[in-house]
């Protein structure tokens, strides 16, 4: 276990001031401005230890040192890399995705329910739930349309003589 980073500062090859450069680009996106920031301190020199650096950003030393890690065997654009690999992939084809839009802007789907029913019936894909189809339709950008809601037993030509 290594504590003091000072022979580690040989290592990175950007400047202070690239690296404060880059920070404030990247400060909208915190956990990476935190890590180029951590560059920037030890490079610097403001910092010598990992345990003030973990001090000064309120991480632990683990974290700083996976992240030095990962700038070490991997460089800069890894380290400022955000998204992580793997996960799921996504239960709906391009082809149900496909045929869901053309039923929502046929209206023949309104709700989260009808959309999990469709699914299921047509390709088989199963949703336990609706907030399932929600977080799908959250990811996709969409948003179902509905209608004004009427009242089931409201007479339109009661209203159109009431207006008048």
């Amino acid at each position: 276990m290594w504590i003091d980073y000072a022979d580690k500062i040989t290592e990175i090859t950007e400047s202070a001031s690239e690296l404060r450069a880059l920070e404030k680009k990247r400060s909208a996106e915190r956990s990476v401005a935190d890590r180029l920031k951590m560059l920037r301190l030890l490079k610097s020199e403001k910092c010598r230890s990992r345990s003030q650096v973990a001090d000064v950003l309120g991480y632990s030393e683990r974290q700083l040192g996976r992240w030095f890690d990962t700038y070490r065997e991997e460089g800069l654009e890894a380290l400022c890399r955000t998204q992580r690999p793997g996960g799921k992939d996504e239960r709906v084809t391009e082809e149900a995705w496909e045929a869901l839009c053309e039923q929502m802007k046929a209206g023949e789907i309104a709700r989260l329910k009808d959309a999990q029913t469709f699914l299921q019936e047509e390709f088989g894909i199963e949703y336990e739930s609706e907030s399932g189809i929600s977080r799908l339709f959250k990811r996709r950008g969409v948003k179902l349309k509905t209608g004004r809601p009427r009242h089931r037993d409201a007479d339109p030509e009661a209203q159109t003589a009431f207006k008048k």
